[in-house]
């Protein structure tokens, strides 16, 4: 092995120097994340969602569904035996943007984690898997029992 001796200062210099590459490579990470959702966010097929949770502390306080349904109108009936629209019921009380027209179905959350969701289902059913997959989730949870009691 080999040993080099080094005063403190070289020490700290190089643990500095260490420390600063680490960071700039994280926040480059980030940047690119939000230039990425920035870039879906401008897309015709994206429906932002109409809520944010203001109380996390995630890269982005939304979550979004990437759906295979191609129109928005789909999301237009009603939940259920509701008076809220399947696309009110995902935008506003689940914080989730619907992004139209993917390739398969899937539930990206709050901190970039994905969830798989079942292909070739209509809105209705797809609104009901994922008001189930967030209701297992912690936070989302909380959200499902006030969609429900409310």
């Amino acid at each position: 092995m080999l040993y080099i001796k080094m005063d403190f200062k070289t020490k700290v210099f190089i643990y500095c120097l260490v420390f600063m590459c680490i960071n700039s490579c994280a926040q480059e990470n980030q940047i690119m994340k939000i230039n990425s959702l920035s870039a879906i966010e401008e897309d015709v097929n994206f429906y932002d969602a109409l809520r944010q949770r203001s109380d996390l502390n995630f890269g982005r306080n939304i979550r979004i569904l990437h759906t295979t349904i191609k129109n928005f109108q789909e999301f237009q009936k009603n939940y259920q035996d509701s008076d809220m629209h399947l696309d009110y019921v995902i935008r506003n009380r689940l914080h989730t943007a619907i992004y139209l027209n993917q390739e398969k179905n899937y539930l990206e959350s709050m901190d970039g984690s994905i969830f798989n969701l079942p292909q070739n289902i209509n809105a209705s059913k797809l609104t009901d898997e994922v008001v189930k997959l967030i209701g297992g989730m912690y936070y989302g949870s909380s959200e499902v029992r006030e969609l429900i009691n409310n």
